[in-house]
């Protein structure tokens, strides 16, 4: 019959078409991770489809579908939800949903959503319940685990010393955190639409003004001013501002602030520079009053000195008597003291205040050396101590300031002699080695413990191991000597050893170019 052919083609073609539907379901269920099945309400019979098996864990030809022990997979409670859920969808022929959680750990899908509908019959009851099954543990878990860190960051939030701001692209405030209470005594209402800069101090408007600014991409900037406390008095607080720009199109967004509270750090700032001006304007008031009377010093004492000088050497005739010569020997040696010590405190104190002017030129060291000896024979005889100048083989010369290199060797010769007991001997000697001349001046005196040696070289810092040999002086000495051989670019040493002597070295460049490197 021709018309057999065609029913049998559209037998096939119907099959055909089932089967494509059934593949595509299949691709469908394992893409979406979700199963289906049926339950038949008549004889309780029960369908899974194959995504419905891998929802389980279940192999197709292990178990047949069985819908009581489907729900004894679920916990307790979850089940007993599906049970009234389903029973209701029954009663009033509605949709319904519901949530479970599998009771055995190993199996993949932990937590499920349901998806169920309810077939009616011809008479409008219900002969099948219907229901799509969704894996979402992953989703569930990925949800939970936003949940925790915004509520870690909802809680470090809140629970920070700093003051969180967040505001959008037009400046609005859309959150501050509980520190600005905290911090400022200040609501979120008084500080938005602009209301923050009503509270700056007026003298920081500029410095808010650049934080205020908006960031540059991966730009920070921090900023440093001062905000009215709700009590009334100024907080200090350390700001930084980030931008946030949107990752595709890389529009302004938001903008983020973190303000601290920096009084405490702000105040002794401000105490230590205070403290450090009162410092420096009582060294500037020192060293003018100290230069004021040095000079103010010098001139009656260089009248005292020459009138006594001449009275020693009976320019005018004789003082007929020997008392009245030894009194006037005295006066003239207390008063060359005198002008020494004042002398040196002259010069600390034009260094220290910075007015100590060089005047290089070349000098010759090997003369002023032989001078600066010549000049303290009688003083080393008169103590009892033998000096001595090492033979100097070449000439030595050197660019420097011709006073300050004869004051270094008058200072330290004098020192040296003034710590020599009586029956001792003080020897000075200078070499040249790469560029350098190297002034050394060794003493068998009573030495310097190993204690007191960092001491030495300060102003007004006086060491003697005996008390019985203690001497007068200012202290200045061995400062002032320091302090013009570092001024020439040079370094001075000392190495001595108690009760066996002392040497003292100081090198001076040959050259201003030396000078310059050091």
């Amino acid at each position: 019959m021709p018309t057999e052919p065609f029913r049998e083609d559209v037998e096939d073609a119907a099959q055909a078409q089932l089967q494509r539907e059934r593949v595509h379901f299949a691709l469908a269920e394992r893409a979406a991770r979700f199963g289906y099945w049926r339950i038949e309400l008549a004889d309780n019979s029960t369908h899974w489809s194959p995504g419905m098996y891998r929802l389980l864990g279940v192999d197709p030809a292990s178990r047949t579908p069985d819908s009581d022990w489907l729900l004894d997979q679920l916990l307790p409670e979850d089940k007993a939800a599906v049970q009234v859920a389903v029973a209701t969808a029954i009663r009033t022929c509605s949709p319904f949903s519901y949530r479970t959680r599998a009771r055995d750990p190993r199996v993949a899908a932990q937590i499920v959503d349901t998806q169920g509908e309810v077939a009616l019959g011809r008479d409008g009851s219900v002969v099948s319940v219907l229901r799509v099954c969704y894996d979402v543990t992953q989703q569930v878990k990925a949800e939970e685990a936003r949940e925790t860190a915004q509520q870690m960051y909802r809680v470090m939030t809140e629970e920070a010393s700093d003051i969180i701001l967040f505001y959008d692209a037009a400046g609005e405030l859309l959150f501050a955190s509980q520190a600005l209470e905290r911090v400022l005594g200040r609501s979120a209402a008084e500080i938005e639409h602009g209301r923050f800069m009503e509270l700056v101090h007026p003298d920081d408007l500029n410095e808010i003004a650049a934080v205020r600014a908006r960031p540059a991409p991966g730009q920070t900037i921090t900023g440093t001013y001062r905000i009215r406390h709700a009590a009334g008095h100024y907080v200090w607080i350390e700001v930084t501002t980030r931008a946030i720009y949107d990752g595709q199109t890389g529009e302004y967004r938001n903008l983020v602030s973190v303000s601290r509270d920096v009084t405490r750090r702000k105040h002794q700032e401000i105490e230590t520079r205070a403290a450090q001006e009162r410092a420096e304007a009582a060294n500037k008031a020192k060293s003018q009053f100290l230069a004021n009377m040095s000079h103010e010093l010098r001139t009656p004492l260089n009248a005292v000195i020459g009138f006594t000088d001449l009275m020693r050497q009976g320019m005018f005739g004789a003082l007929n008597n020997p008392r009245y010569e030894e009194y006037a020997t005295l006066i003239y040696d207390s008063g060359q003291l005198l002008l020494d010590l004042i002398s040196d405190m002259l010069d600390m104190a034009k260094i220290e205040a910075g007015k100590l002017e060089l005047n290089f030129e070349r000098v010759d060291l090997t003369g002023t050396i032989e001078d600066s000896v010549r000049l303290l024979v009688d003083r080393a005889d008169n103590a009892g101590v033998e000096l001595n100048m090492a033979v100097i083989e070449t000439p030595v010369s050197l660019v420097a300031d011709r006073r300050a290199v004869k004051q270094v060797l008058l200072n330290l010769l004098t020192n040296a002699i003034k710590f020599t007991p009586a029956g001792g001997q003080v020897d000075i000697g200078v070499r040249v080695e790469s560029g350098r001349a190297i002034l050394s001046v060794r003493d068998t005196g009573i030495g310097i413990a190993a204690h007191d040696l960092p001491r030495l070289g300060k102003p007004f810092e006086q060491v003697g191991s005996d008390p019985r040999l203690a001497k007068s002086g200012t202290g200045l000495g061995l400062a002032l000597v320091r302090a013009l051989v570092e001024r020439h670019g040079g370094q001075l040493r000392i190495e001595s050893e108690e009760g066996i002597g002392t040497e003292v070295s100081v090198d001076f460049p040959l050259t201003q170019a030396g000078r310059a490197a050091a």
